[in-house]
């Protein structure tokens, strides 16, 4: 196990039109990094950041809102999880298998959802990382 985890915050934002968001975005700098296959979900870096935009509306009983907290990991879930579980970090839901890798759902001492992904590239498209 990692003694330090590798963890990139992306914000998630759930948005009733893609297309036009990306399109707001890009005429304010924004470059599309990645996405999914079916267009419901796309990675956009602006400003040193980079934000999800996801066509699907939040799901409050998850403990889902408008924005999430999402991290993308580069270390191993099974190690994340680990640390969490070690350090008494509630787990909303195990690392399981998702339609752009895995990922790993946590819960805050105040009920915030924080989802960790693990992107698998066989499963997105985009030019990918730097």
């Amino acid at each position: 196990m990692a003694d330090e985890l590798d963890l990139v915050l992306q914000p998630m934002i759930h948005v009733n039109d893609v297309g036009a968001t990306v399109a707001m975005f890009e005429a304010l700098g924004g470059e599309l990094v990645q996405g999914s296959r079916d267009g419901d979900w796309v990675q956009i870096r602006i400003g040193g950041a980079e934000i999800g935009l996801l066509a699907h509306p939040p799901n409050p009983a998850q403990g889902e809102g408008v924005v999430e907290l999402n991290f993308e990991s580069k270390s191993r879930l099974e190690d994340v999880e680990q640390v969490a579980r070690s350090r008494g970090i509630e787990i909303a839901r195990a690392a399981s298998d998702e339609q752009f890798g895995r990922q790993l759902q946590l819960r805050t001492p105040d009920g915030l959802l924080v989802k960790i992904n693990e992107i698998d590239g066989d499963f997105v498209t985009g030019s990918g990382r730097d």
